[in-house]
């Protein structure tokens, strides 16, 4: 999968819920929080690696991240 956003990742890991059979509730047990947390934890407009991890943990994924050259470039940005 190539990033586009975080959205993007939020769906996926729905994604892995419904194949593992997983609601919202579950994981926010498995984390000692309330199902509200877990909501807001999807809203995040910057879902972490980090959260990602422990939602994927609860549901026995691995995170994978793997970096791909492109077969175009693009001017580089200098951040100031």
């Amino acid at each position: 999968m190539i990033y586009i956003d975080n959205m993007q990742l939020v769906n996926e890991i729905k994604k892995v819920m419904i194949d593992t059979n997983i609601k919202q509730v579950d994981i926010a047990n498995s984390l000692n929080v309330n199902k509200q947390a877990i909501t807001k934890l999807f809203n995040k407009k910057n879902l972490t690696c980090d959260d990602m991890k422990k939602l994927l943990d609860i549901m026995g994924y691995d995170l994978v991240i793997d970096f791909k050259k492109r077969n175009w470039s693009i001017t580089p940005m200098i951040y100031q």
